[in-house]
């Protein structure tokens, strides 16, 4: 399947969105990456696929692009499971700072997946998630005993803040305006 054929079928996916259609068909990469994660949302992994390859062939990978097609390939989502391949991706996302390359990259160190296993160097990876606010990273190292639940929870309260959430005088919190 052609990336031009990927572009035409879009419209029938459920998550559709006429403006990265429009921005895909004239090679607008964010659109393309876009798009495969909507085909991917809805199951079309091979036109999912289709795209993020193609951004990465072109020479325009996105760290989205990377880790999407790392995920591909390590649960065998539209193409054939590659651990290897998967890990491949993983380290360019993570290279490029994406929260979900770091955090699937720990998951394969910690599983011994398509690279040796290392927790030290899981952890590592983890702890680097956790500090881009990923969530499954700070539950994580909770799980592995690196962080107590109290640690996890001002991660947490952390993230909640610095996302935009909290109430403009975040000095001013009572227990009740706590996400937790």
């Amino acid at each position: 399947m052609s990336i031009n054929e990927v572009i035409n079928d879009y419209p029938n996916c459920l998550y559709y969105n006429e403006q990265w259609h429009k921005l895909a068909q004239k090679g607008d990469t964010d659109s393309i990456v876009n798009i495969g994660t909507d085909f991917a949302r809805c199951e079309m992994m091979q036109q999912a696929v289709t795209c993020w390859k193609y951004i990465i062939d072109s020479g325009k990978g996105t760290a989205e692009a990377y880790s999407n097609l790392g995920v591909s390939y390590y649960f065998g989502n539209g193409v054939a499971q590659d651990y290897d391949k998967a890990v491949l991706y993983y380290k360019k996302a993570a290279v490029m700072g994406h929260p979900f390359g770091l955090f699937n990259l720990a998951v394969a160190y910690e599983n011994g997946n398509g690279i040796e296993k290392n927790m030290d160097v899981a952890v590592s990876y983890y702890k680097m998630a956790a500090e881009k606010h990923l969530n499954m990273a700070i539950d994580a190292l909770i799980r592995l005993g690196v962080y107590s639940e109290t640690q996890g929870f001002a991660f947490y309260q952390r993230s909640w803040v610095d996302n935009g959430f909290a109430p403009d005088n975040t000095n001013d919190l009572d227990n009740e305006d706590l996400p937790f």
